[in-house]
Parts: structure tokens; sequence; C-alpha cells
């Protein structure tokens, strides 16, 4: 995996860049672009490429993602081909500030998958749950139906399963707009990536342990240790098997960035562009 790493010193700083369209704009964090964007914009940003047609892909980063990009060229590419990545995970912020970048505003994944479905419950939009043990999709179905009068629940399966063709065939039937697949990174990028075609959802995205949350399975962390940028260490000590390589992959994130922004400085100086 090491050998696949990127070399950062080819990848252009497309700080605040502006796509052509409507795209937000962006940072190169570690060779992934992230974008700017609130909440509030990346909950309009999805109803546009619902609007849009098309079959879209959303990806919630967090410093452990930008770490298996880095190593990863198949990971890398799958992040390169989302149609909007957004901040969510402390390291994303600390990259950003280590880089130069302009700061980034953090979206939790959880809540940006539960403004979705309140954004569904208004629009009309059918939304299909997939992953996590089997009963704890339709449990995360029957809370957000409480939650939000009105939303469709077009269906929901396991992500317990070996092969691909019927749950393809399940979610094409039910025809959602909104599909949210709970199978831990990079299982669930990589899986969207693959059918994103064939499933033929506007709008596909991975929320890891969401639908435990959603489900009442696991416990959010209180307000204030979200506000600290504290959660992912809430999350560790309740799962601490399946959070560690998330913990793991910070101080990995900051030693990436502070060498790349060496790296810059020293090009810059060559050039005779130093401060």
């Amino acid at each position: 995996m090491m050998g696949q790493q990127t070399s950062l010193e080819s990848v252009a700083d497309t700080r605040c860049a502006s796509p052509a369209g409507s795209d937000p704009p962006a940072s190169d964090l570690l060779g992934v672009r992230v974008h700017h964007v609130t909440m509030e914009q990346a909950v309009e940003r999805v109803r546009a490429l619902v609007a849009s047609g098309g079959a879209h892909q959303v990806v919630t980063v967090n410093g452990a993602m930008l770490v298996a990009a880095w190593r990863d060229a198949a990971v890398r590419e799958v992040l390169s081909n989302a149609s909007l990545l957004v901040p969510d995970g402390v390291g994303v912020l600390l990259a950003a500030r280590m880089l130069g970048r302009p700061p980034y505003v953090r979206v939790p994944g959880v809540d940006l998958a539960a403004r979705l479905c309140a954004a569904a419950a208004e629009e009309g939009w059918r939304v299909f749950l997939l992953g996590a043990a089997p009963g704890v999709a339709p449990a995360a179905a029957e809370a957000l139906r409480r939650r939000y009068p009105g939303l469709q629940v077009a269906g929901v399966h396991h992500g317990y399963f070996s092969d691909d063709a019927p749950v393809i065939a399940q979610i094409r039937a039910a025809r959602p707009h909104l599909l949210l697949v709970a199978m831990g990174f990079p299982r669930q990028e990589m899986w969207i990536a693959r059918h994103r075609a064939a499933l033929g959802v506007p709008v596909s995205m991975g929320v890891g342990g969401t639908l435990d949350v959603l489900a009442g399975r696991v416990r959010r962390a209180p307000r204030w240790v979200q506000r600290a940028g504290l959660e992912w260490a809430y999350r560790l000590a309740q799962e601490p098997r399946r959070r560690w390589r998330t913990a793991a992959a910070l101080p990995l994130v900051v030693a990436l960035a502070v060498r790349e922004r060496l790296r810059q400085m020293r090009g810059k100086d060559r050039d005779g562009q130093g401060c």
C-alpha cells in the first residue's frame, strides 16, 4: 500500500477553486479536494444534485480517508470522482490548518444524514437505508419516520451480504432519490463507486455508523464534546474495535500535512517566491 502513495508535489493547490458549474469551492488536502461547505450549503448542494439527474456520490471526509487516499490510488480515484466531499472530522480541519488552507466548518456525517432525511420528507424523496447489522436499518427507518413525518423510506437492507446483485435489484426496484450506505470506510465508498451507474440513484452517501446512532444503538457524544471537536474520542471509547483506525490516523494526518507544507515552502524558496 505504501508504494502507491501520492506524489504530492505534482498535485496543484486548488484552494478555493470553483470548478465548472455550481460546484462549491474546494481545497486540496493531501491530494483530496474537499469542498468548503457549511451544513446548510451541503444540504442545498444535495438538493441540486437530486434535481440535476444522473447518479452522484457524496463523501463525508475524515482524517482516516485522507491517509487512505494518500496510500492507495484506488481510494484516491473514488474520492476524486465524487460530486461532493464534505469536511467531517477533526483530521480535515487540522490538515487544512497545517497546509495553510482556508478554514473549514465541520459537517458531521450523522447530522448531514439526518438533515437530508428532513429534506427528503419536505421534497417527497424516497430514501433507502443500506448497511449495519441485521435489524438496525429497520429500526433507524422507524425512528426517522417518527422524527420526520411523511418521510418515505422506500426500502432497507442490512450490510451483511456477499452477493451484490439481489441488493442492487432491490434498490433499483425501490427507485430511491437518496441512498444511505452504512458499511464503513472504505467498503461503502468503494461499493457506491463500483455500482453507482447500475443503481441509478440520484445521490448515494456513505454514512458509516450513522444507522446505529439513528436506531438508538449507539449514543451521540454530548454537545460540548462535539463542539470541542472530540466526538471521535467519545466514539472511540464506545467502540474501540471499530474506531481505532480513525484515531490512529490523526497523528499521521498532521505529520503528512506538516511535511507537505515544508515541501511547498522549500519549493517557493527555490523559485525565488518565498515571503
